[in-house]
């Protein structure tokens, strides 16, 4: 009988070890390169990741310190919580041109006269790594006319600074790989402006452009959970993704 179920025993092993083997493995999880309300800056500006080292925002000009300085240290500190990449703002002024890349992984603000040349935009400058295609750093552009002309956005204070801080946020998505997730939602073969998906509150993606228009205050300059967050995790996550 001991004999009968030793032999029973490792037929047993035996057949659970085939099943072993010949289980397939599972496939290895894939780079994403946008998903719904947010989209990567793969075309125009070749960033497909974000790199875990840190990265640092400095300052153009006194005065680009002075006014921005309190927009971009709150922005710092809510992409170091999405993605768990180190983000620090400091007071250091740099100046380098804007028609060169700055250190790497370093992020230069500009406080400027319609730097786009058109009324009203901003504008960023993304540099990448050309080794792995994560975001550099770069420049950022903030049109001055925000700050300078009285109500740029609204005549209702809180909704005016709303904005500000949305534009902000909407350059600095740029810096680190996020495109403008705008999609033909109606269907009539044109892709508008502000025609992005919202969340359950009614909510666009802060990359929506121009703009995503009037967002309760509490929202300004916050990144959309269910959009732009998901976005720059997926960004972090694919600098391990894309590692040979």
């Amino acid at each position: 009988m001991l004999i009968r179920l030793r032999i029973a025993v490792t037929a047993l092993l035996a057949t659970a070890a085939l099943l072993i083997i010949a289980t397939p493995a599972a496939p290895a999880a894939a780079p994403v390169y946008s998903g719904k309300g947010w989209k990567a800056e793969t075309s125009n500006h070749h960033i497909y990741s974000i790199n875990p080292d840190p990265y640092s925002i400095v300052f153009a000009t006194p005065t680009a310190r002075t006014k921005l300085t309190p927009y971009f240290k709150t922005l710092a500190s809510q992409i170091t919580t999405i993605t768990g990449v180190q983000v620090t703002i400091t007071a250091t002024l740099d100046t380098t041109p804007i028609e060169a890349c700055p250190p790497r992984h370093r992020i230069i603000v500009h406080y400027k006269y319609r730097p786009s040349g058109t009324k009203g935009y901003s504008r960023a400058l993304p540099c990448y790594d050309m080794g792995d295609g994560s975001a550099w750093g770069g420049h950022v552009l903030m049109d001055s006319e925000y700050w300078t002309v009285a109500n740029w956005f609204s005549s209702n204070a809180t909704v005016n600074e709303s904005y500000r801080k949305d534009a902000v946020a909407h350059e600095l998505g740029h810096i680190f790989g996020l495109d403008h997730p705008n999609t033909d939602l109606n269907r009539n073969g044109i892709v508008g402006a502000r025609e992005c998906v919202k969340n359950a509150s009614g909510v666009k993606p802060v990359m929506c452009s121009p703009n995503r228009g009037p967002v309760p205050a509490s929202a300004g300059g916050k990144y959309t959970a269910e959009f732009d967050a998901v976005g720059l995790k997926q960004l972090a996550r694919n600098w391990y993704l894309r590692q040979p």
